[in-house]
C-alpha cells in the first residue's frame, strides 16, 4: 500500500515538471517521441552506423532538431549505395547521435563508381572466386589483390567483381573524390540546433582541405558562417540579416593575410552586389553577379585506376530519392 502511494505521488509529480518544462516550452514533447522512435529503430547513443542516403524532396537539409529518420542499413547496403537523382556521386554516410539521440557527427564518403572492362590477366585471375560480391585494389603491377569490404570502403580507390550463378555480372571501380565530417551540438534544454562545423578532409584523413562553422540563436535560425582555409585563416564570413532587410545576407571575403577583397550583399531575388576593395578597404568597383558555388575539388585520380578500360554497355539505375539501398 505504501510503495503504490509513493509510486502513484512520483508519478503525479514527475507528470507535473513535465507538463511545466513542456508548457515553458524547455522540452519539446516531439522530441520525447522522435527520441523514443530512435531508440526503437535499434541506434544507441556514441555508436555509429551506416546511415541510408534516402531524402525527400525539399527536405534534403537535416531539420533543426536532427533526428535520424531512417533505421540503419547494413554495411553492404552501404557500400552498394546507388546514384540519386540530381546527385552527381553515390555516397557511404556513418552517423552517430549523442546521449540525446540527436545526429552529433556524421562521415561522408562520397565516390563515382564506373563499370569498367579487365584486361585478360586479369580476368584470368578471378576464375577461381565464387558467387558473391569482391573487393581488390591494384598493385604497382596491375594486378589484383583482394581486400575486405570493410577494407574497401575506407580506401581511395577499389574494384568491386559481382558473381552470379558462375558468372561475372558487373566490374566497377570506385574511386573516392571527397571526404567530409559534419559535427553538430544542440542547446541542452530545448534541443534547437546551435552549432554545425563541416570539415573537408585530404584522400588519407590526415590533413584538412577547409571548414565551414555556423552558429544559430535560440529560435534555430542561423547568424553566421565562417569558411577557413588548410591554414585555419579565415577566407570568408556571412552574416545573416534580419528578416524584412534587402539583403539576405553579406558575404566578406579574405585573402591570405587576412585582408578584406570582396564585401558581397547577397540578394533575396536577382543579382548579388559585390564591392571589390583595395589594401586599405576602398572601393574599387562594384559589379553584379548571380550566386557562385564553389565546392571542394575532387581529389586527384590516381593513374592505374585512369588506365582502366570503361565499359560503355553498362549504364546506372538512377534512383529517386525516397528509394531505399538494396
Amino acid at each position: 500500500m505504501v510503495k503504490n502511494l509513493i509510486f502513484t505521488v512520483t508519478i503525479s509529480l514527475l507528470a507535473i515538471y513535465l507538463s511545466g518544462v513542456i508548457i515553458t516550452e524547455l522540452i519539446n514533447p516531439l522530441d520525447i517521441a522522435q527520441s523514443l522512435k530512435v531508440r526503437a529503430m535499434g541506434i544507441s547513443p556514441n555508436v555509429p552506423f551506416y546511415e541510408t542516403t534516402r531524402y525527400e524532396v525539399g527536405h534534403i537539409f537535416q531539420p533543426l532538431h536532427n533526428y535520424p529518420e531512417y533505421a540503419p542499413i547494413t554495411l553492404e547496403q552501404a557500400e552498394n549505395a546507388p546514384y540519386r537523382r540530381n546527385s552527381p556521386t553515390a555516397e557511404i554516410k556513418i552517423t552517430t547521435v549523442g546521449d540525446n539521440y540527436q545526429i552529433k557527427e556524421r562521415w561522408n564518403y562520397r565516390r563515382k563508381p564506373q563499370y569498367i572492362l579487365l584486361n585478360e590477366e586479369q580476368l584470368v585471375s578471378l576464375k577461381s572466386i565464387e558467387n558473391g560480391n569482391h573487393f581488390f585494389v591494384l598493385d604497382d603491377n596491375l594486378r589484383l589483390q583482394p581486400v575486405t569490404i570493410e577494407e574497401a570502403i575506407m580506401l581511395p580507390n577499389y574494384i568491386k567483381v559481382v558473381k552470379e550463378m558462375g558468372k561475372i555480372i558487373s566490374i566497377e571501380k570506385k574511386p573516392l573524390v571527397s571526404i567530409f565530417k559534419q559535427e553538430y551540438q544542440y542547446r541542452t534544454l530545448s534541443g534547437k540546433r546551435q552549432f554545425f562545423k563541416k570539415i573537408h578532409y585530404s584522400i588519407d584523413k590526415k590533413s584538412i582541405f577547409s571548414s565551414l562553422f555556423s552558429e544559430y540563436n535560440k529560435n534555430g535560425k542561423v547568424l553566421y558562417y565562417i569558411t577557413r582555409d588548410a591554414k585555419d585563416n579565415v577566407i570568408s564570413k556571412e552574416i545573416i540579416n534580419p528578416e524584412g532587410s534587402k539583403y539576405y545576407s553579406e558575404t566578406t571575403l579574405f585573402n591570405a593575410q587576412g585582408e578584406k577583397t570582396n564585401i558581397i550583399y547577397n540578394a533575396i531575388n536577382g543579382k548579388n552586389k559585390n564591392e571589390h576593395l583595395d589594401q586599405n578597404g576602398n572601393i574599387l568597383e562594384v559589379t553584379y553577379e548571380n550566386d557562385q558555388f564553389i565546392g571542394s575539388p575532387d581529389f586527384e585520380k590516381d593513374e592505374r585506376y585512369q588506365t582502366l578500360e570503361i565499359d560503355s554497355s553498362k549504364k546506372y539505375n538512377i534512383v529517386d530519392g525516397l528509394d531505399p539501398e538494396t
